[in-house]
């Protein structure tokens, strides 16, 4: 039945890369290899990374939508900037360069810049230089992939209690008071905003780590599951959390901090057992 089948015309392969989903990779790779301890996937990480900053992005640094047979194409939307800044974020938190938590800023400032509805809040799937269309629709629902909308409110927040910027944290509320009665009447349509809001309501809570990522006392506070911390690593100046934060007596530090006000630094992994993470 197989050699009858090869003798068929082949059906066509769609063998395009999308820039969102290519973003959802990114960050599953990036998770993953650091939790696995999986050095192949980090560098698959690195390499996707590196394309969707260099290949899938114009000159200004705008991403695309999709690429096929060496040309990029389209206008991103809403959930190529959304995904691909959740990954990078991902990609710092996995590998501590810092490059790719300000690509991750970069993309998300641009994105709030390119897609927000000042007036009624939350964020068009289109841009506002893109095509121009009858009415420019919002998408909320978080199936099979989360939203642009929902994605985009999780970034803004991270990146928020990293840089301590209140404006992307209204933007990302915006999101939410957009959401209130339909997450009441379907919550299972809104997971991916759920996740997000539960990160809203949450005391904040911030891992500034100063070395490298397979420093012992940086592995032990990235052990545990806290999908509602937020990670930088430093030193680095220009990210306010990383601010005035530096190595110990020449050791790999954590700082754990609510609101910018830290704990005394840790420099050995049992020191965290005292110290809530």
């Amino acid at each position: 039945l197989l050699e009858v089948r090869h003798g068929r015309p082949q059906p066509a392969r769609d063998d395009k890369a999308i820039a969102s989903w290519n973003g959802l990779a990114l960050a599953a790779l990036a998770e993953a290899g650091r939790r696995l301890e999986r050095a192949d996937w980090l560098n698959a990480a690195c390499d996707l990374a590196d394309f969707l900053l260099g290949s899938l992005s114009d000159a200004e640094g705008r991403l695309y939508r999709t690429f096929r047979a060496g040309q990029a194409k389209t206008t991103g939307f809403l959930e190529d900037y959304a995904d691909v800044a959740n990954g990078l974020y991902e990609l710092h938190v996995a590998t501590g360069d810092l490059r790719y938590l300000e690509e991750s800023l970069r993309l998300a400032r641009l994105a709030a810049r390119l897609f927000a509805d000042e007036e009624r809040g939350g964020f068009y799937l289109s841009p506002a230089d893109g095509e121009r269309l009858v009415a420019r629709g919002k998408v909320f629902d978080d199936h099979p992939t989360p939203s642009g909308n929902s994605m985009l409110a999780f970034v803004l927040l991270r990146l928020s209690r990293i840089y301590g910027d209140a404006e992307l944290e209204r933007q990302a509320v915006s999101v939410f008071r957009l959401l209130r009665s339909a997450l009441e009447r379907a919550p299972a349509a809104f997971g991916h905003a759920l996740c997000a809001l539960d990160l809203h309501f949450s005391p904040p809570r911030e891992l500034a780590i100063v070395g490298p990522p397979d420093a012992p006392v940086a592995r032990a506070a990235l052990a545990p599951y806290d999908p509602n911390a937020v990670v930088a690593f430093g030193p680095a100046h220009g990210v306010p959390l990383l601010e005035g934060k530096d190595y110990v007596d020449g050791k790999p530090a954590v700082y754990v901090c609510e609101r910018f006000t830290c704990r005394v630094p840790v420099t050995e992994p049992r020191e965290l057992a005292a110290t809530p993470v």
